[in-house]
């Protein structure tokens, strides 16, 4: 298919989820993945109803978004979603809308530093490794609480939700439990961090079955832009 094909069917993937799981399928953002794919390929796609684009390295969304944005009349969210280092924050605070990676408190207070210095306010996810995998990036499941206690004391940082990566599996239903936990830490700090309400969780193999689970952010690239390199 081509990409508006592609990108339809997405669409229509995520309605049909939501329905089945009682949801407003308006709730649910979808994220195009976009690493390593071309500038050309994402006007294309801005310009066949995609309008946020998740990229995974500080550089190349630098470069990117200067192509894209001068590309095309449409508006363009940019969200980080890759592992980020404290010497590529200055690239990201103030580009792009979210930051779906954030793990780390030096970086975290790298992230406010650099916006405080722009008077701005960064907004984040906390990566969670709902897993457990040491080849994954993400704050164990049992220390948000003092992860989410350290990091609410920064005052430019805005901590909008909770993102997770499960372990890869054929059978999409096996990440339910991953996705079910990451909504129920959600629910549980949720009184307390009032802002605590996205989740970002789903990829092209399984985001049918993280919508089910209560997903308000879902991250699509390959059965958006095919496979990549």
């Amino acid at each position: 298919m081509d990409l508006k094909s592609n990108i339809n069917n997405v669409k229509d993937r995520i309605r049909e989820a939501a329905a089945r799981a009682g949801r407003d399928p308006d709730e649910i953002r979808l994220v195009a993945v976009s690493k390593r794919v071309q500038a050309v390929r994402v006007v294309e796609a801005l310009n066949s109803g995609i309008d946020t684009f998740g990229e995974n390295y500080a550089q190349e969304l630098r470069d990117k978004r200067k192509i894209v944005e001068v590309s095309s009349d449409s508006y363009v969210y940019w969200h980080f979603i890759g592992k980020l280092q404290k010497n590529k924050v200055k690239y990201i605070v103030g580009a792009v809308e979210l930051i779906h990676s954030l793990d780390s408190v030096s970086v975290a207070r790298e992230i406010d530093k650099k916006a405080q210095n722009m008077g701005t306010k960064a907004a984040v996810l906390v990566e969670v490794n709902t897993g457990g995998e040491e080849t994954k990036g993400g704050v164990g499941s049992t220390m948000l609480e003092s992860f989410l206690e350290e990091i609410s004391k920064l005052k430019s940082l805005e901590i909008k939700g909770l993102m997770t990566m499960p372990p890869y599996f054929d059978d999409p239903e096996r990440s339910r439990p991953y996705f079910r936990e990451l909504r129920e830490l959600r629910d549980r700090f949720k009184s307390e961090y009032p802002g605590l309400r996205e989740l970002s969780m789903g990829m092209s193999g399984d985001f049918e079955v993280a919508i089910e689970e209560g997903a308000t952010i879902v991250r699509v690239g390959t059965s958006i832009f095919g496979p990549r390199d």
